[in-house]
């Protein structure tokens, strides 16, 4: 390695982040490939599974089993795939906190629906059709819609809606054709 080189990769793990999965500095091509099937293998990854589910030949097993033996403790696997794991971890966090944020926007869209078709079938009914019942029903289900999309509830009401996993909402006649 020239000086120039040495010099462009300390500048280069100076500003780009380095992730420890990826290939070391002087790590072969078949040891960072070694790794790689190492690494991906998943939760119950060991040394001897990862050799096996990569070679049929058992002579051949048996001399790559001792290589990457060699090559993970030369090369840190269990550390390097432990941090792999950890980064999958967040991008899967990441992923699910955008699918909830999407999935509480729908929500809050319906939820408007919701209430606009019961702001014009206010407007539309007679003072009359208003009954005491109705107003109270409306309300509480309006009330508990907008607790559920925003995961307000109380202790005492958590379990049972724990239990459902999903808001159930009951309309009467009343809105028919709205």
């Amino acid at each position: 390695m020239t000086d120039f080189e040495k010099c462009y990769d300390e500048a280069k793990a100076d500003v780009l982040p380095f992730e420890s999965w990826e290939r070391l500095s002087g790590e072969s091509i078949a040891a960072f490939a070694a790794f790689c099937v190492f690494r991906d293998y998943g939760a119950a990854r060991n040394i001897k599974k990862a050799v096996e589910a990569s070679e049929d030949d058992g002579v051949k097993r048996s001399k790559r089993y001792r290589m990457w033996r060699l090559w993970s403790t030369q090369f840190h696997w269990f550390k390097r795939a432990a941090d792999y794991d950890v980064y999958l971890d967040k991008l899967k966090l990441t992923e699910r906190r955008k699918t909830i944020e999407q999935r509480e926007e729908a929500y809050r869209e319906v939820t408007e629906k919701m209430l606009n078709v019961v702001n014009k079938k206010l407007d539309t009914m007679d003072a009359t059709e208003l009954t005491q019942g109705n107003v109270k029903e409306w309300m509480t289900a309006a009330i508990n819609t907008e607790r559920d999309v925003l995961c307000v509830i109380s202790g005492k009401e958590q379990n049972s809606k724990q239990e459902s996993g999903q808001p159930v909402l009951n309309f009467g006649d009343d809105f028919e054709g709205l």
